[in-house]
């Protein structure tokens, strides 16, 4: 356990020094705001989500992951601009309800959001307060493109009093809570339509921090820019069914370039399921429902294919969507499929 609290205590001291500062997620193809502060506002309803992740299950010490995102735009009520949607890609079932069968151009607006998320692995923390805005624009009859910003802070604490030692007297490890607290900036772009989106988008662009602590100084450290490149295309395969691949880049030096391969079919604009593929770490199962115009709910459970699979059950990830002011009542959501 010496060892183990070693080990945190030079996470803290020298995480900023590697590149995985951020927590990672298989649900984000359900919330990609978590990755692009430029999705702010762009459904008609106000997105709420809530989530959690417990990674690497039945290994001490392992993250676990809390986190509830919100995005509105301002002035939803006067951007509809009716757009028919592709011939015979609505579902029979709700050709009734003509509100759930019209896809709309997105008028001119702005987008405004927020996320609060926490990262807690053994006696290390990491919070992150972040708000962000975004401005988007048609740039054709189907095709509208948004820029975004995000800032926030990020708060790392380790826990002194947390770790067992099998010496009390260790000089190394300091009792008490030991705090730095790092300024972020993000960046991000959203080209987006009924059938496809495509985006890229940077967080920790600011990379140096403030550090303090219970009787110490400790140096600044810098945090590692993070780039990430999305894509994805709905596929129609018949009227109630539609294939939807995308795919994942992330880049943050010095760990190697990392990518998502994704594959999800949704039926009757309900239900859906499909598998990811993360190069050299896992395969994630995953499954959701839009419940109604009110509520979706999604899961995912990864099995892990890295060294780490011996010591690890995988990891489970829960996700829960509330859309508020949905006039349109929407059940699926018009751009974040």
């Amino acid at each position: 356990m010496k060892k183990l609290a070693h080990l945190f205590f030079f996470l803290f001291l020298a995480a900023p020094a590697f590149a995985q500062q951020k927590p990672q997620y298989s649900q984000y193809l359900f919330n990609n705001y978590l990755l692009n502060p430029a999705l702010s506002g762009i459904e008609s309803y106000t997105d709420i989500r809530m989530g959690t992740r417990r990674q690497w299950v039945g290994l001490e010490g392992a993250p676990v992951t809390y986190y509830i995102s919100g995005h509105t735009s301002l002035g939803a009520s006067d951007r509809k601009s009716a757009v028919s949607a592709p011939k015979g890609f609505i579902p029979r079932m709700a050709a009734a309800n003509n509100r759930t069968t019209k896809y709309h151009k997105s008028r001119p607006h702005h987008g405004f959001g927020a996320l609060a998320q926490t990262d807690k692995t053994g006696p290390l923390n990491t919070s992150n307060l972040t708000g962000t805005y975004a401005y988007h624009h048609p740039l054709t009859r189907r095709v509208n493109m948004s820029v975004g910003i995000a800032g926030g802070v990020q708060q790392t604490r380790l826990d002194g009093n947390a770790l067992r030692l099998n010496h009390s007297n260790d000089p190394t490890i300091q009792p008490g809570q030991m705090a730095r607290t790092k300024f972020d900036l993000g960046l991000g772009t959203w080209i987006y339509s009924d059938f496809f989106y495509v985006g890229a988008s940077a967080a920790q662009l600011v990379s140096k921090s403030t550090a303090n602590a219970e009787g110490m100084y400790v140096a600044q450290q810098d945090l590692q820019p993070h780039f990430f490149l999305t894509g994805g295309y709905r596929l129609k395969i018949r009227y109630d069914l539609s294939l939807e691949p995308s795919i994942m880049v992330k880049m943050a030096q010095p760990s190697p370039i990392a990518v998502d391969v994704n594959f999800k079919t949704t039926y009757m604009n309900r239900v859906w399921a499909g598998v990811s593929y993360r190069h050299n770490d896992a395969v994630a199962a995953m499954a959701g429902m839009n419940i109604n115009y009110l509520m979706d709910i999604g899961y995912s459970y990864d099995l892990t294919t890295s060294e780490l699979s011996k010591a690890t059950a995988g990891s489970h990830e829960l996700i829960v969507g509330i859309k508020l002011q949905n006039k349109s009542r929407l059940i699926c959501p018009q751009w974040l499929w």
